[in-house]
């Protein structure tokens, strides 16, 4: 099967989230509560994260209102044969998937299995596996088309979710996936929401009414229990008080799970915010253990806000932990666009630009002649120093270390384009190979031609204030 090359314009992407259609009664469930905390997070990173990690999907929205509350676009890419031979029917798809971006929690072993099929409009969508906890349903999937689907349908799923019969208020979910052929894709999302605490057990209705430009219905339901990944977890609740500059946070709660692990905030902003800002400017948060290592981020941010009395919740999401540290210490971060603007589109179909602040860092860049080390500055970051780069297999491995403030931030930004300027495409987003050695890095990128000149390259992080300054530690004491 050809590789796809999916390469949406910024602008683009804003338009096709913005066009996502609202059902009136969910607007009415809302009620004077939206999830604001985001929208800025859309535009101060969106365009640093499609520059940095294309090649596979990794979308997130919210089903309340998906067009504010995405989170983050990694983009779509094709599985290999070698993939999808990792992927047998009785496999969790949801493991495999997670694997494949380096998120080793123990998916498999807490799925319930499920396997009910719904077919609509030559679509075949089925509902492989399910696991939840306090926070998220976690569900894994499958698409089957009797035509070939477009890489807008697998990058497109439109769904909403109620819970014991309610549309759950702030919810925000990750999804990522892979194609097995040309028909078949298979997907794993993450809707992370509030659940139900009085019982451990709980009803999902989980309704697909668009697959890329296909409108049908694709309707589930299910019950779901929580207990046994619950039961594993270690929950703390710190209850610390942050002084932001621009808001008050309070630290709710940290839950080290098997499949991931979780920081829960609350807080209220100092100023009065418009609809075209964020209740919290510092939200990217770089978390490290207690022996000062970077714990890989999963998803950072998320979650809902009050503009009219500026109150907010949040997640931060990291991978989980092989044990529980003594302590965490955060470094909250402000990331400012790169570049680009938005577009939103009301119900009427009327777009509308959306302005956002700036600021496009400083390229730094090496040619490729296999001299090594090829040492790469990063402004007051650090650096990243690349000891190898070798083709086989029809592919090129990058083998790098990355010095400096946040080893791993750094490193996810590193990059090979040609002579025409054009991005190589990653294969293999799991770049922390060696847990023992955890700032040293691989990337996989396409095969490069031997006959053609490459550059690689970084930035200098100009555009991100490091929140040194803000710097905090949560004690995880019972």
């Amino acid at each position: 099967m050809n590789n796809k090359d999916f390469n949406l314009e910024e602008k683009d992407i804003y338009k096709l989230f913005n066009e996502i259609k609202m059902e009136e009664s969910e607007f009415n469930q809302m009620e004077e509560e939206i999830p604001v905390i985001q929208k800025e997070r859309i535009k101060k990173n969106l365009n640093k994260k499609i520059k940095g990690q294309k090649g596979f999907k990794k979308l997130k929205y919210g089903s309340i209102a998906a067009a504010i509350s995405l989170i983050s676009i990694v983009g779509i890419g094709t599985a290999s044969p070698a993939f999808a031979e990792n992927i047998p029917v009785l496999s969790s798809i949801t493991q495999t998937l997670n694997d494949k971006f380096g998120f080793h929690g123990e998916y498999e072993k807490y799925s319930q299995i499920v396997n009910k099929s719904v077919e609509d409009k030559g679509i075949d969508f089925t509902l492989n596996e399910v696991l939840a906890d306090d926070s998220k349903v976690v569900i894994g999937y499958t698409i089957k088309s009797d035509k070939k689907i477009s890489d807008e349908e697998a990058m497109f799923v439109l769904s909403s979710v109620k819970i014991n019969g309610k549309m759950p208020n702030g919810s925000h979910g990750s999804s990522t996936g892979n194609y097995i052929d040309d028909y078949t894709y298979v997907g794993t999302e993450e809707i992370h929401t509030k659940i139900p605490q009085d019982s451990n057990k709980f009803n999902v209705n989980f309704n697909v009414s668009k697959i890329g430009n296909v409108k049908g219905k694709w309707n589930f339901s299910f019950s779901i229990s929580k207990e046994e990944l619950l039961k594993d977890s270690s929950i703390f609740k710190p209850n610390k008080k942050i002084d932001f500059p621009d808001s008050n946070v309070i630290i709710d709660k940290v839950v080290f799970s098997p499949i991931d692990t979780s920081v829960f905030l609350s807080g209220k902003s100092k100023t009065k915010r418009s609809g075209e800002h964020g209740l919290l400017d510092y939200d990217y948060w770089i978390a490290f253990d207690d022996k000062g290592t970077e714990i890989t981020p999963k998803g950072l941010g998320g979650g809902s806000g009050n503009l009219k009395d500026g109150n907010f919740s949040c997640e931060m999401n990291y991978v989980r932990m092989k044990s529980v540290p003594k302590y965490l210490t955060i470094v909250p971060c402000k990331i400012i666009s790169s570049g680009g603007g938005g577009v939103s589109v009301d119900k009427d179909g009327k777009e509308t630009s959306m302005k956002v602040e700036t600021k496009k860092p400083k390229e730094i860049s090496k040619v490729i002649d296999g001299i090594y080390p090829i040492e790469l500055p990063q402004g007051e970051m650090g650096k990243v120093i690349v000891k190898e780069i070798k083709t086989e297999n029809n592919k090129t491995i990058v083998k790098y270390t990355a010095q400096g403030k946040a080893p791993y931030f750094q490193a996810q930004d590193l990059l090979i384009k040609d002579d025409q300027g054009k991005d190589i495409k990653i294969k293999d987003h799991n770049i922390r190979k060696d847990e023992n050695n955890p700032n040293e890095f691989t990337k996989v990128f396409e095969a490069l031609d031997p006959n053609k000149k490459y550059t690689i390259y970084t930035n200098d992080f100009s555009n991100v204030d490091f929140g040194e300054n803000l710097k905090f530690k949560i004690d995880l004491n019972k």
